[in-house]
């Protein structure tokens, strides 16, 4: 699976495991992805926690555990801040939440371990780089993989929706012809993007939606959308 990759994870992932009747359910209403879609289905799906706003707050990987549980897997720093994000919505539903981290592995779900070069050739954008807290999922292409459009309600619902009907964003991330990050300008010298990973003359980055199409520049060097 292209976006199932360790890499992302900065090291060991860090798992919480959702069990009891109401699981699917309940986090069915706290991320993007459609967690039904991986119960007995040996997919492993990536998802968006996002806040009221439809901001990025977590990324993180969907996969069936044993007995009908819920796995979550993201990076191994961000474990108590993304349960407690979870279990603050966690009332009155028949669920058990438990850190697996250390007993669930991500190479058991087919977990690859890629190169820099190899990420941004296939423009997997990565947390620090190209995700960060606060910014919008579509920027990143996160709609096409992370959100389901289908499932119903959950926390930012409302909001991502309206993006996709409006079919734009204000910036969107692109693979582009760039040794090096920095800041993007066009001709005039105005600031239109940022190159946020590069390595072998590869690079994904943002370019704002007003400035797509202008020519742009990286220290003076032409650099073209691939």
């Amino acid at each position: 699976m292209e976006d199932w990759v360790d890499i992302d994870f900065g090291g060991e992932a860090g798992v919480l495991e959702f069990s009891g009747p109401d699981a699917v359910r309940f986090l069915n209403g706290q991320v993007t992805q459609d967690v039904r879609k991986v119960m007995g289905s040996e997919q492993v799906l990536p998802s968006c926690v996002t806040d009221a706003k439809g901001k990025l707050q977590f990324r993180v990987w969907i996969a069936e555990g044993d007995a009908e549980a819920v796995l979550v897997f993201c990076r191994s720093e961000m474990i108590l801040d993304l349960e407690t994000r979870l279990t603050r919505y966690l009332i009155a539903d028949d669920v058990e939440v438990k850190d697996r981290s250390g007993d669930v592995s991500i190479a058991d779900f087919g977990a690859v371990e890629m190169d820099e070069r190899e990420r941004i050739e296939k423009g997997i954008p990565k947390w620090g780089a190209e995700l960060t807290e606060g910014m919008l999922p579509p920027e990143a292409g996160l709609d096409a993989t992370d959100i389901s459009y289908n499932k119903g309600c959950y926390i930012g619902q409302e909001v991502i929706s309206r993006i996709k009907s409006a079919g734009k964003v204000n910036r969107r991330l692109m693979k582009l012809s760039a040794g090096s990050t920095g800041e993007l300008k066009d001709t005039e010298g105005k600031v239109c993007g940022e190159v946020t990973s590069a390595s072998g003359g590869v690079a994904l980055g943002y370019i704002k939606r007003v400035a797509e199409g202008r020519e742009l520049f990286l220290d003076g060097n032409r650099i073209d959308v691939l």
